[in-house]
């Protein structure tokens, strides 16, 4: 068996920070929902530049899913606030001038860089839509939706209206999402 995934700090901080901060009260439930262990990792710094193990955000979205009733869309609105923590916090100047292919041409390049596995690649994009696919073979279930409520955000922010972003599993390991929006 291969080396375990990892994933960057930022990338687990752009999901348990916008969380504590703007939900404290679902953090809470879901802090009571954490294995000892992973709440433990949790209640502790988590540096942006370090790789942790990718089974701490699992850990994290499985016990998201768990306090809500409506998991799938908690996770489309765990995305959302990601983005926007994102934005704000490291991203600000990426949004100034960018169009949605130009975003998601970058997020190609970001998700190697927060991922140990995987690659994010745009295959198509047109004047109001683009289609990426993401191949992951390690992937937490939940990531494609929180991927469609990060997308709906950014689409956003950039001024335009989206319309929900759409994903299937194109094969094993093979996520194809369509992001569509009106100018």
């Amino acid at each position: 068996m291969g080396t375990e995934a990892e994933v960057k700090g930022h990338a687990l901080q752009s999901y348990a920070t916008p969380l504590q901060r703007e939900r404290p009260d679902v953090w809470a439930k879901l802090e009571r929902e954490l294995a000892p262990g992973d709440r433990q990792f949790f209640a502790e710094p988590i540096y942006a530049n370090v790789w942790y193990p990718r089974r701490r955000l699992a850990a994290l979205l499985d016990a998201h899913d768990r306090v809500h009733a409506d998991a799938r869309a908690a996770r489309r609105e765990l995305g959302r606030l990601a983005a926007h923590h994102q934005v704000r916090f490291f991203y600000r100047l990426f949004l100034t001038f960018a169009t949605p292919a130009l975003v998601f041409r970058r997020a190609s390049n970001l998700w190697s860089r927060q991922n140990s596995t995987g690659s994010f690649t745009v295959m198509e994009d047109g004047a109001t839509h683009l289609v990426g696919e993401l191949a992951d073979r390690d992937l937490p279930a939940q990531v494609p939706d929180v991927i469609a409520g990060w997308s709906d955000a950014i689409i956003e922010m950039l001024g335009r209206r989206p319309r929900p972003t759409e994903w299937h599993l194109a094969a094993p390991g093979r996520w194809r999402f369509l992001v569509h929006w009106s100018e």
